[in-house]
């Protein structure tokens, strides 16, 4: 959403640190399983509409908290709402109707490809040099998300949402790029956050009036169902971006962007554990390919200031 630097921020990690990494991985980590439980009672829209209210509701009450003021620049805001929209609001949309199909484990895998598809949209409009590094990086991290669809695939699974689930990354990349260019400095990052989340929920929330009509009534949801899409509301989206902007603060942007590396691991464990998901080799095998090429591809950048992509690294 917005960069963030601090003077103050460190290389290395405290113990509280690494304990809010842990934390930071384990939300969105399980986000992928609060939106599979979610999606068996609730439309993708209501879904992806109502985690940015509460999101949105959460950060903007931060704001207000702090004493900070909401930007009312018209060219600010319309590139915090084309981020909100196009770099969360509809990836998450993709992602959730794509749930309805695929496991919770396997979501989180692919999502793991969203910094290659930032790094392939920043270099194709000049913010990333392309090093040999980054190219290795790239090419291996590809190799690893076509291990990973690909074995799906022989498998039986279904086409379109694995391809749905993976181009929901270039909405993520796309918010990525956007936020350096238009968006990073111009209002505190909470303010950034806030924004964009609201400004998609409008748009979202609108289209299920237009898709599903009225949203349903909260009785009729199962409240377990409901319970998740508050969690995913609360917890994986509102509470997650504040610990990541802390983390930010503390150790550093680059530092903070580790927690890429955890979430899939996080995924695919909550899922067994909660789900009896269960995979075949080549899910596994793709996934170290994957995450392996995306810390080749990134342990080279220059040291520049690093955007907060809409839902930072790989967020369901």
């Amino acid at each position: 959403m917005s960069a963030v630097t601090s003077s103050s921020s460190r290389s290395s990690f405290s113990p509280r640190d690494a304990a809010l990494l842990g934390v930071l991985a384990l939300l969105w980590g399980n986000s992928f399983l609060l939106i599979k439980i979610a999606v068996a009672d609730i439309a993708p829209v209501w879904i992806v509409g109502g985690r940015l209210t509460i999101g949105g509701a959460l950060l903007t009450g931060i704001v207000l908290a702090r004493g900070q003021r909401f930007s009312t620049d018209r060219r600010l805001l319309l590139a915090l709402f084309f981020v909100g929209t196009a770099g969360a609001g509809l990836p998450w949309l993709g992602q959730a109707w794509a749930q309805q199909y695929l496991d919770s484990g396997l979501s989180a895998v692919l999502n793991a490809a969203t910094p290659v598809a930032t790094l392939v949209l920043a270099v194709a409009i000049g913010q990333e040099r392309l090093t040999r590094e980054k190219v290795i990086g790239l090419s291996v991290a590809v190799v690893g998300t076509l291990i990973v669809i690909g074995g799906e695939v022989r498998a039986g699974g279904p086409v379109l949402a694995l391809v749905t689930a993976t181009l929901a990354t270039v909405g993520y990349g796309t918010g990525a790029v956007v936020t350096k260019a238009a968006i990073s400095g111009k209002q505190g990052p909470f303010a950034n956050a806030a924004s964009q989340l609201v400004l998609a929920a409008v748009l979202l929330n609108g289209m299920g009036l237009v898709m599903e009509g009225l949203p349903p009534a909260p009785w009729s949801i199962d409240p377990v169902a409901a319970g998740a899409l508050g969690a995913l509301g609360l917890l994986g989206t509102g509470t997650a971006f504040v610990i990541f902007f802390v983390l930010i603060e503390r150790v550093g942007a680059t530092n903070a962007s580790m927690v890429t590396y955890l979430v899939p691991i996080v995924g695919l464990v909550s899922g067994a554990l909660a789900r009896g998901e269960r995979f075949g080799p080549s899910v596994f095998v793709g996934a170290a390919v994957l995450i392996c090429g995306v810390w080749i591809a990134q342990r080279t950048r220059e040291p520049s200031p690093t955007p907060v992509p809409s839902e930072p690294a790989a967020v369901g």
